[in-house]
């Protein structure tokens, strides 16, 4: 009997183990908290007169009631005209407010999120958020999409006639910036013939090498 007792070595061995524990769990719990309670959707919930706010303004009340990254994909809706009744006049002032005003993981998980979001916009929409965020060299922007543009194909399961009418809507957004298309094609062509078409479906590839 006494050999399944904990001895008193034991028993303070065990304390020493949890109250770490217990400090990482609540450390843990706090992190988490200061994001959370708050709502995943902005849509519907702003008061009246929030158009007549300023764009800082605008963030600061969105950030009061809504998580990181609703907050995120909120400044990139609004900023490219999406939302009903909403605009933000100038991304950069909106995003720079959200970096100026959120700590550790809320900073996180908008930054994060205001990345990921951007990136997987259709094609027309990311190159104006660029533009808007100042990204990307205006010299090198089509580059730069087409560099990218593999990855999208990827991430989406993207058929060659989803592909064709995304380029075709690109292309009628850089309208007399026929520069930037054509760089956008030589960046696209520069990744399917390094990748060899690698995890593309091969008619996916066959098609767009020769595009």
């Amino acid at each position: 009997m006494d050999d399944v007792l904990p001895t008193l070595n034991d028993a303070k061995q065990m304390k020493n183990e949890i109250i770490p524990l217990a400090t990482v769990a609540s450390a843990l719990f706090l992190m988490l908290s200061a994001c959370g309670g708050k709502k995943e959707s902005v849509s519907g919930e702003l008061p009246d007169g929030f158009n007549k706010l300023d764009d800082a303004s605008k963030v600061a009340y969105v950030m009061k009631v809504s998580s990181p990254d609703s907050v995120a994909r909120f400044i990139c809706d609004a900023s490219l005209g999406k939302l009903p009744d909403v605009r933000l006049d100038t991304f950069a002032i909106a995003a720079a407010y959200a970096y100026e005003h959120y700590n550790d993981s809320c900073m996180r998980i908008f930054s994060e999120e205001i990345d990921s979001y951007s990136s997987n916009l259709p094609l027309p929409d990311k190159m104006r958020i660029y533009f808007m965020a100042g990204k990307s060299d205006p010299q090198r922007m089509g580059y730069q999409l087409g560099l990218e543009y593999v990855a999208h194909i990827r991430e989406d399961s993207m058929s060659v006639s989803q592909i064709r009418e995304e380029i075709a809507e690109f292309r009628n957004a850089c309208a007399d910036d026929s520069a930037t298309y054509r760089r956008f094609i030589k960046g696209f062509h520069t990744v399917l013939e390094l990748d060899k078409g690698k995890d593309l479906p091969e008619e996916v590839y066959n098609t767009f090498i020769k595009y």
